[in-house]
């Protein structure tokens, strides 16, 4: 997501397609079969469905297009009334399932049975979530498909060649690629784009939805560089969510955002000042808590951003595009981020940030004087290779509190064995009192027993 606080969403997979049907359909008779949308609110199926015997049952299977880890089917079951002729309708709310990007391929078919058992599925159909409000014009270079309106085909011509110049940057900084066709949908303003997306901030200027390969912005009034780098910047997400695909695996975020953001060029002016000052004052965020989402307050968001930046920019310009594809890859491969950095560049999250800390003249990272307990690995038998020996892997030092006294004996503590001692003893006694009160009660109890039979 590129904003003046840039966020993001990214979700992988594979190529969904509706399931073929189990069973050998009958050939189906479906007229009018049509999909309405309420753009960007609902979408309602319809067809009239005929049959020689009467219709029991109808079930609308729909979805969209998109990246997957498996085939994922929809099923809807709207009501009919029975009858060899009946209409099928359904609304597929977005207000409840959220909201689809805008040019999302959608995907239905109708499978209906009659009182005979026979089953029918009608041709898949589809349709291109969209409003119909709007004159949208198409451009095209490659895999780069551009969609706008309110504008001159000038304006659309210079947001295709900056989506033009991402691709060539992302191909040479970090060989980053196209694999399908990527659709652009640019509004006219940020009001327009706001207005065509359902629970999304408020503050949001672009959008990438790798799992759909679209991404969508709106435009500012007055800033055609921004408007340009916001094309590079969601471009990069997409052909990162793509290249990195992974069902369990993830890219963290400061990788992520630093790519889009080194794909763009050198930070601005505002932007390297308050990296500047964060660096000279020693307030720079830790890697580490850039793994995850960036903050939502402006001014440490802005930073978390200029931050991830400069880091990607250290890597590309220390180590080279090669390493950091081969860091790709390695998360698309599901390694966590400390063993894919320790593969590639031989450190892990807290060795990156001290050799970034030391190139950008940043203060030595603080490390506590505490050693940090380390969890004590669970081993699980694997096959060994039939040929080639164990990588070494060196992980990244960390500092080891020592003694102000070099030649002191180790001293061994006997407080745990008092206490030990003391808590046995009490439990003793307590013991001894218990048995003593029963025996005492027991005793009185049989002396009085004694004394009512003389009685």
């Amino acid at each position: 997501m590129r904003t003046k606080i840039i966020s993001f969403f990214l979700l992988f997979g594979l190529l969904v397609t509706p399931a073929q049907p189990a069973f050998a359909a009958a050939h189906t008779n479906v007229t009018d079969d049509q999909v309405t949308f309420s753009f960007p609110e609902t979408a309602t199926f319809s067809a009239t469905l005929n049959a020689e015997s009467n219709i029991i049952s109808v079930t609308l299977e729909y979805g969209n297009e998109q990246l997957t880890c498996g085939d994922v089917v929809a099923k809807a079951y709207p009501q009919i009334t029975p009858g060899e002729t009946v209409q099928a309708e359904w609304t597929w709310d977005m207000r409840q399932s959220g909201s689809l990007p805008p040019g999302t391929q959608i995907w239905w078919r109708w499978i209906y049975t009659d009182e005979t058992g026979t089953q029918f599925a009608s041709e898949v159909q589809t349709a291109t979530w969209l409003d119909d409000v709007h004159d949208w014009q198409t451009i095209t270079s490659g895999d780069l498909r551009l969609h706008w309106y309110g504008k001159d085909q000038a304006f659309a011509q210079t947001m295709l060649n900056a989506g033009v110049e991402g691709l060539r940057r992302n191909k040479e900084q970090a060989g980053l690629g196209t694999d399908a066709p990527i659709d652009l949908y640019v509004y006219p303003n940020y009001d327009d784009m706001k207005d065509a997306i359902l629970y999304e901030p408020s503050w949001t200027g672009g959008m990438a939805f790798p799992e759909h390969n679209i991404f969508i912005m709106g435009i500012s009034a007055s800033d055609s560089t921004w408007d340009q780098n916001t094309v590079i910047h969601e471009l990069t997400h997409i052909l990162i969510g793509h290249f990195t695909f992974s069902c369990i695996g993830t890219v963290p975020t400061w990788l992520n955002e630093g790519l889009a953001m080194f794909s763009e060029g050198e930070l601005d002016s505002n932007a390297q000042a308050q990296l500047d000052e964060a660096i000279s004052s020693d307030t720079v965020l830790t890697v580490r808590s850039l793994n995850g989402g960036f903050s939502e307050l402006p001014d440490k968001a802005n930073l978390s951003y200029s931050q991830s930046q400069s880091i990607v920019s250290f890597l590309i310009e220390t180590y080279g595009q090669e390493k950091l594809t081969e860091l790709l890859v390695a998360l698309r491969d599901a390694k966590p981020i400390d063993d894919a950095l320790l593969e590639v560049y031989g450190f892990d999250t807290d060795g990156l940030e001290d050799a970034w800390r030391q190139s950008v003249g940043a203060a030595p990272r603080a490390v506590s004087a505490q050693p940090t307990s380390q969890p004590t690995p669970t081993f699980v038998p694997t096959y060994v290779p039939v040929s080639g020996s164990p990588l070494a892997v060196t992980p990244t030092p960390y500092a080891i509190p020592t003694s102000s006294f070099t030649n002191a004996e180790p001293a061994t503590s006997s407080t745990p064995f008092i206490v030990l001692t003391i808590a046995l003893v009490c439990i003793c006694l307590v013991m001894l009192i218990i048995v003593g009160v029963v025996i005492l009660g027991l005793v009185v109890r049989s002396q009085n027993q004694k004394a009512g039979k003389h009685e």
